[in-house]
């Protein structure tokens, strides 16, 4: 049976958008009508002897005294939009050093209460959420683990069999009367709709479309038992928050993470359960909270950064800090926003990252082959729910996944071999407060007596005419007299921009005008470029209060201990690819050495450079540079980035990982490729795949 493709309603460009702020999340699906449901019920028939299989194991399940509690840290075994697993190392410091009992009114997806519960074992917890089905859930995953999973493995082979169409009909089971099959539906749907996210309708029937995951995981037994044990003393009960003050107690520790104030017109989000949660609520939220800062409670609190949450909660201590975004319409509204924590705590340590400046700071992203920027949540999630405090970008690229890393408050180290990546990262991840000044900025963009004619002369009509040849020719000289290694870093990497900028999808694999287009960028002089990419490199300057760094070393002379973590993202050997970095921003490259050391290729028509030797970039290579790789940073956790397309495959860098690491999981996210830079490969670049991220500890 194959699966039913849905449909997306499409959008009027011009028209100025009038539905809900929901619109925003809603993902138009033609639902297939379910030729039979016979498979819907229950699982098959269990046999006399599967039940006392399954109570035997429920018996035999390990658990411990609370000294040994959790030896597996519980980590959310539900997908949750605004779950705070990438803040816990932000929140950690406004957490108290002892906790007896903690109170969580909107719990879920759980990742604050599993944090605490590990760290403190004793701690009595007292969980509450409005929504029942979220409730129900819990509580089956805490007294009934093994039963739950007999149901998931049922639906998983239900749905692998049938499809969205097994996935509708799941769905349209709204009254369930058995609290086992509710938690299963709960969980299924869960894993296999839209991006995790759960929204009902008025009438408090969950609603969300199913996602294009065929083949989800729906648990991790380890991760489940874990889950159970931490659970198995906890009271759960589904309370609105106004019950709060009648059950807290004077040195509770209550965190609220609420649905959060819209910080724009189309970024709202509060169905979670059919009583949405408005500006009333959230005004009623902030009179529950001077109540129990009065009883002396400690209190903490999460929200989005707009002026209606500092006006509520005005009186306390308010700090911001960087969260990643997983869900947005546009590709572009996902990535790293700010979010406000308030505390009635007297003398909190501040959270990490406290950014200062008077607007966030916004990474000023290019186009690069294999960029992580529109995976960036999907990374930053798994690399900060590791707990660590510092990570190594081993192969940085573009550096925006070190600097997301920096945005979350960890100690960062950036690496590449490429000169122009490495000035990039220097300038935005190292860099924790130099900008240039205008007269630094003058004084780049003025003609240099010094200058040689070497760029007008060997590259003029091939990627650029004379007049952007020769600003690069005297902008040359003029970073050379900058003093400052940080400010230089920003020049640099502003020209590498500038000159990606004016090339059509930012390459130097063809010469002349082919793919212009007309768009402004290529439009725009290389000088005007230049200014663009400076104010953006300016205004990306911010301190995450750690001491991070920029090296350009080949991977192996790197230090093994260097950090916690370290995020490995190689060039991917793919058979549609090939993965030369250098053969395709040579001339970026060459400027930022201005050609010193490197082997121009004369007989070719780009004047490319000699390609940097790299183990990586070989089918025959990559296993072996890989098993070295891994074995150099074995006293790391690793997390490895690699696509479905590319060698070597799934199974055999779980293999590899095995050799030197004891457990090794893998995370999937779909993910379109653009590495294709022929006309022929229009329309034919296998760039529909899945994006792994393999962890290994």
């Amino acid at each position: 049976m194959k699966p039913t493709k849905k449909k997306t309603a499409a959008a009027k460009p011009k028209a100025p958008l009038k539905t809900s702020p929901l619109a925003l999340y809603t993902v138009r699906a033609k639902k297939p009508k379910p030729t039979e449901n016979e498979w819907l019920r229950h699982p098959p028939i269990l046999t006399a002897a599967d039940w006392n299989r399954l109570r035997e194991a429920q018996m035999t399940m390990p658990f411990l005294e609370a000294e040994d509690l959790l030896r597996v840290p519980p980590r959310p075994f539900l997908k949750w939009v605004g779950g705070k697993t990438s803040l816990l190392t932000q929140l950690e410091p406004v957490f108290p050093r002892h906790v007896d009992r903690y109170i969580e009114p909107f719990l879920g997806g759980g990742a604050v209460f599993f944090f605490l519960k590990h760290k403190f074992p004793k701690m009595r917890a007292f969980l509450r959420d409005s929504n029942k089905e979220l409730i129900n859930c819990y509580r089956v995953v805490r007294d009934r683990p093994i039963e739950l999973m007999r149901w998931l493995d049922h639906h998983s082979a239900e749905f692998k069999k049938h499809g969205p169409e097994y996935y509708y009909a799941v769905r349209d089971e709204h009254g369930l009367t058995d609290d086992l099959a509710r938690a299963a539906r709960t969980l299924f749907l869960n894993k296999t709709c839209y991006n995790g996210l759960y929204r009902v309708n008025a009438k408090g029937e969950f609603n969300t479309p199913v996602g294009s995951n065929l083949n989800p995981g729906l648990y991790e037994r380890e991760n489940l038992l874990a889950c159970s044990l931490a659970l198995r003393d906890a009271q759960l009960e589904a309370e609105h928050f106004r019950m709060l003050p009648r059950e807290a107690r004077k040195g509770d520790l209550i965190y609220f993470d609420p649905p959060y104030v819209a910080v724009s017109k189309y970024s709202d989000f509060k169905r979670y359960t059919a009583d949405q949660f408005h500006d009333a609520e959230q005004a009623e939220l902030a009179n529950v909270f001077r109540e129990l800062d009065s009883k002396g409670c400690h209190l903490v609190l999460s929200n989005s950064e707009h002026p209606r949450t500092r006006e509520l909660y005005s009186s306390f201590k308010i700090a911001v800090v960087s969260a990643p975004r997983f869900i947005n319409c546009k590709p572009g509204g996902r990535g790293i926003i700010s979010e406000i924590l308030v505390t009635n705590a007297k003398h909190p340590k501040q959270p990490k990252p406290l950014l200062v400046p008077p607007v966030d700071p916004f990474f000023p992203e290019t186009k690069y082959m294999g960029s992580k920027q529109r995976l960036l949540p999907f990374i930053v999630q798994h690399v900060t729910s590791l707990r660590a405090e510092s990570v190594l970008d081993a192969f940085s690229g573009t550096a925006c996944v070190s600097y997301a890393l920096k945005q979350v408050g960890m100690k960062v180290h950036s690496n590449d071999f490429l000169k122009f990546c490495y000035y990039t990262a220097k300038a935005t991840t190292e860099n924790n407060a130099t900008t240039l000044s205008e007269d630094d900025i003058g004084k780049l963009v003025s003609p240099n007596a010094s200058a040689v004619s070497f760029v007008r002369d060997t590259f003029k009509d091939l990627y650029f005419n004379e007049v952007d040849c020769e600003f690069l020719d005297h902008l040359w000289p003029n970073l050379q007299e900058i003093v400052s290694p940080l400010k230089a870093s920003i020049g640099f990497a502003a020209a590498s921009r500038a000159c990606m900028k004016k090339r059509p999808r930012g390459l130097f694999t063809f010469t002349g005008q082919k793919g212009w287009d007309g768009r402004l960028d290529l439009k725009l002089s290389m000088r005007e470029q230049f200014l663009i990419a400076v104010k953006a490199f300016n205004n990306a300057v911010f301190s995450n209060g750690q001491q991070n760094r920029a090296f350009n070393h080949d991977v192996f002379d790197l230090e093994p201990d260097l950090a916690d973590v370290v995020y490995i993202d190689t060039p991917y050997v793919s058979p549609f690819s090939d993965c030369d970095y250098t053969r395709r921003y040579h001339f970026v490259e060459g400027f930022c050495r201005y050609w010193q050391g490197c082997h121009i290729v004369e007989s070719t028509t780009t004047k490319k450079i000699r390609s940097l030797p790299t183990a990586f970039a070989t089918k025959a290579g990559a296993p072996a540079a890989f098993a070295r790789l891994f074995k150099h940073f074995r006293g790391s956790k690793l997390v490895v980035s690699y696509s479905s397309h590319c060698i070597p495959n799934k199974a055999e860098m779980i293999e590899l990982l095995r050799q030197e690491k004891k457990n090794v999981e893998v995370h999937e996210a779909p993910h379109r490729y653009h590495s294709g830079n022929h006309a022929h490969k229009v329309g034919d670049n296998n760039s529909a795949g899945t994006e792994y991220l393999f962890i290994a500890t």
